[in-house]
Parts: structure tokens; sequence; C-alpha cells
């Protein structure tokens, strides 16, 4: 049984993870904040700290999926988005090169410009805006640290939320309550990912031998959204007509957005692993907690 530990355990994607994990492995999770028994407290800025916890739990793998990965947020506070999209994960993975504890580090499609896609492991990256920055040099310093470790990029998430703004998928059916004839951007081209698709292509990486391991790899579904076709596809579970919507065609967020970095998973598909769902069902099955 493989000793797994998480970081960001209790966002969205970590929960995911999580739950996927533990009935296979002995899984430590761990969150700042929010953290409550089982999970762990931990401060991924007081170093001290982030070596008691490798040192107390020694896990073997270590996925790293804590992050400021609000663009807007991070556009405002350069600060706390280097300290913890880049310090902390470059801190964490010479700590993991020293320990012998695979890193997977949860990246983003948002390292890519949007202009050529779609793009492959190795495609060349460039950020438009201060969040895909940060993942970028955070990328950076973990590979060079030990091309043995992982770097996962996803692009935009949604799943199982705890409250509808959680996800940028879901705060669309939030927008749509309050405003059934609101106006959906309908210009960036969007992969909405259920989290769960990303836990279990992480459960199958994790399973096998660590030579076969190393280096990028691109998760991602295959539906091509806008948020504009998002929310018609929620405006009809919501009974709402999706006919009063209203399309923007062109950005209208305050930090740059990519216009289409769909991520092609070429590696993943030399390994066999391949993990999607259909975007209408399964956002059907999430928004149906949230009546």
């Amino acid at each position: 049984m493989t000793k797994i530990a998480i970081t960001g355990a209790t966002g969205l994607l970590g929960r995911a993870i999580y739950s996927t994990l533990k009935p296979h492995h002995d899984v430590i999770g761990c969150g700042y904040r929010r953290a409550t028994a089982p999970l762990v407290a931990l401060d991924l800025s007081e170093q001290a700290e982030v070596c008691r916890f490798l040192d107390t739990y020694q896990p073997d793998v270590l996925i790293h999926a804590a992050a400021e990965r609000k663009p807007d947020v991070c556009e405002t506070d350069h600060a706390q988005t280097l300290a913890l999209n880049v310090a902390a994960s470059e801190y964490l993975a010479a700590q993991c090169n020293q320990r012998g504890i695979r890193l997977f580090f949860i990246s983003t499609d948002y390292v890519f410009d949007g202009t050529q896609p779609p793009y492959n492991e190795q495609a060349t990256t460039n950020p438009l805006n201060f969040y895909g920055q940060s993942k970028q040099r955070a990328e950076q310093a973990v590979l060079s640290i030990d091309p043995g470790h992982c770097v996962i990029r996803i692009p935009v998430l949604y799943g199982e939320v705890e409250y509808l703004a959680e996800s940028a998928v879901t705060v669309i059916a939030e927008q749509l309550k309050a405003s059934p004839s609101g106006a959906h951007d309908d210009w960036a081209v969007r992969y909405p990912t259920h989290v769960e698709d990303v836990a279990l292509t992480l459960a199958d990486l994790v399973a096998l031998p660590a030579e076969k391991l190393g280096g990028i790899y691109h998760v991602s579904d295959t539906q091509a959204m806008t948020k504009y076709q998002m929310a018609r596809t929620m405006a009809a579970q919501l009974g709402i007509d999706a006919e009063q919507l209203v399309a923007v065609p062109e950005p209208t967020q305050s930090a740059a957005r990519p216009h289409n970095c769909a991520l092609q998973d070429t590696r993943l598909h030399e390994l066999g692993i391949a993990h999607h769902r259909d975007f209408t069902s399964a956002i059907a099955s999430v928004l149906s907690k949230h009546r």
C-alpha cells in the first residue's frame, strides 16, 4: 500500500483526490484554514512545518494540489501568489527530492497563450496572466530540482462542490439563478473536466513504477465549450429559458485569458490512461445537490 500525502485536500480537486485514493492507499490529506480531522493542518509557507510534516508521515508520494488558482486574485496579489504557487512548490520539490518522495505538481493549461491549440506536453509555454506565469515558474523549478517529479497540467474543473461559486464552472449556475437573462462569455474556449477524472488519472499514474514517470502530463476532457455554452446546458437543467441568455463575443475579465489552450494528452494516451465523462450528464448530477 502506497503512502500518499495530498496538499490542498480541503479544495475542490484535493477532496476528489483524497476520496478516490483513500480506499486503496494510506492517504494523509492536509489543508490550511479549513483542515479538520482527519485532515492535517499545514502552513506551506512555514518551511520548518513542511519538513516536520514530511518527516512525521514519510509519504512515498506527495500530490501538491494547493494553490491560488483564481486569475483575478493572482493579478491583484502578486506576493501571495508567488509565495504559494512558486516558493512553496519549489521548497516541496526540493524536500521531496532529498527524501526520495515522488512529487505530482498540479499545474494549469493557462501556461499557454491559447493561440495555437492543441498543445502537447513539449509545447512552448507563454502565459498571458500572472496566475499562468506563477505556474510556469513553478513547473520549471519543480522539474529542474528533479526531472523525476511529475507536472500535471489541467484545465477548468468542476465536480462535487460545497457551494456553487467554488468552481468557475458551477458558479455559472449561481449566476443563472441570480440573472436568468444574464450575459456570458462566448469567446474563450474551455474544456471543463471533472475532478474525479483527474483523481482517477492520478491513481493510475501513482500505480506505475517510478522509472516510468517524470516530466509533464496533460489531463483534460475533450468537449470544447464557452461559458455561454455551459450556461445554456445548465439553464436547461435549472428550468431556465436558455434563449434569454446573452452571448458576449469578447473577453470581459480583468486578468487576460487565453482564447483556446486545449491540452493534448499524448503521454497518457501512450500509457492507455483515459478518464472522461459527458458534461451534460455530469453537471446535471452536480447541480442536483444544489437546487
